[in-house]
């Protein structure tokens, strides 16, 4: 798997991979060696086999695994202790701690704060007429409601943003000014989660913060699973909202299913299959020699699970390429079974509403460069539009041409 990842096409590289076998070993960006699977049904069994473990520091050889080394896009496995980096008991604890916060419930009462913030987004992208979905609508749309949803305080979050931004998509985990934005973002959120028990809120920081007051969550958990909850939330949910609106620009017809609240869900559930925000899971490590799809994966392997591969796989979704809000088969775009993204029914609904708030709100949407013109940032986890510049009306509309 090679070449400039700002032009890499993740679902034709999956398709091209899967076509040959299901799973098999690759080449990856950084000269690291892993399994990949790309099939539905060999993605489905990996993602429930006990086997593959998210917690590295259980394989028997420290040489297995990473071996020691550092890789783009390796950040949740490698550092801190949380939901992406935990199994068995750890992560049930984790798990059984976030559920009523990330509930349906408690996700529902948000949707009026996801509109408004979405109208005031929008009113400011009219009167520049000319935006960049990712950098005026995306990705502040995403920062904003995470930020209220887990209680982050006006006052830090630009910075916050700024660094976990940097971080997460760092090339070379290893380099100084890497290390150096990692201390800085980690003591921010050191301070931020100080500052959490002495004036409660209703809140998902505040409630971890007296978890851990009361022995639940040891001091690395708080710190992780709060970096990972913001990170985890803010990157993949502006690739989600960005390429959904890339799509609904490419096939103006799917708008209409943004009239209904019901069929703008089920619009949004089939974009969530075509689109996969995270191309790839997170590492696993495999803790015994695993047989999938017709071959035999070796104890201390990495192993990547290709979600997009798996969603597009034609032995499951026919034509899968094409938008078709009502298939019925569930998509793997959050995972599946114990590990299931925690964050998913948030990003539906915050996706959801704001594809229907900019298509309602902007109806002569369109693009002002060739689509093939798009660049993409990241390598394999986080894998969306570094922009996609638009323009909010209509030559007709302005009086002006084009």
């Amino acid at each position: 798997m090679t070449g400039d990842p700002a032009l890499w096409d993740a679902s034709a590289a999956f398709a091209t991979l899967r076509e040959r076998a299901p799973v098999q070993q690759t080449v990856l960006p950084g000269e690291l060696v892993a399994w990949v699977v790309t099939g539905a049904a060999e993605a489905r069994a990996a993602l429930a086999d006990p086997r593959l473990a998210y917690d590295m520091r259980r394989l028997p050889d420290p040489c297995q695994g990473f071996g020691g080394r550092r890789y783009p896009d390796d950040l949740f496995s490698a550092e801190g202790r949380h939901l992406l980096n935990s199994d068995g008991t750890d992560h049930r604890r984790l798990r059984t701690l976030l559920a009523p916060l990330l509930s349906g419930a408690a996700t529902r009462q948000w949707r009026p704060y996801m509109d408004t913030t979405c109208s005031e987004l929008l009113d400011a992208m009219a009167q520049a007429e000319h935006a960049d979905i990712v950098a005026d609508y995306a990705r502040p749309l995403a920062v904003r409601v995470t930020a209220a949803i887990l209680g982050i305080p006006p006052g830090p979050l630009p910075r916050l943003t700024e660094l976990t931004l940097a971080v997460i998509g760092a090339r070379d985990p290893e380099a100084p000014g890497v290390r150096k934005r990692k201390t800085e973002l980690f003591g921010l959120w050191a301070r931020i989660l100080r500052e959490k028990p002495r004036d409660p809120k209703d809140d998902v920081l505040t409630q971890l913060a007296l978890a851990h007051k009361k022995g639940h969550v040891t001091a690395e958990e708080l710190l992780s699973v709060a970096w990972g909850l913001f990170s985890g939330g803010i990157s993949p949910t502006t690739t989600l909202i960005t390429s959904a609106a890339v799509e609904l620009l490419r096939h103006p017809h799917l708008r209409r299913h943004l009239r209904q609240e019901a069929t703008a869900s089920r619009l949004t559930d089939e974009l969530l299959r075509l689109i996969s925000p995270f191309p790839v899971s997170v590492w696993r490590f495999a803790l015994d020699d695993i047989p999938l799809g017709g071959t035999l994966i070796p104890e201390g392997s990495v192993v990547l699970i290709a979600l997009t591969g798996a969603n597009r796989d034609p032995a499951l979704f026919p034509q899968p390429d094409t938008v078709n809000p009502d298939r019925n088969k569930g998509h793997l775009a959050f995972g599946l079974g114990a590990h299931y993204c925690p964050g998913a029914l948030p990003a539906r609904l915050l996706a959801t509403a704001a594809l229907t708030a900019l298509f309602t709100t902007f109806p002569d949407l369109h693009l002002t460069v060739p689509e093939s013109a798009l660049r993409r940032q990241g390598v394999l986890i986080e894998h969306g539009y570094q922009c996609v510049p638009v323009r909010t009306r209509s030559a007709q509309a302005t009086g002006t041409s084009t």
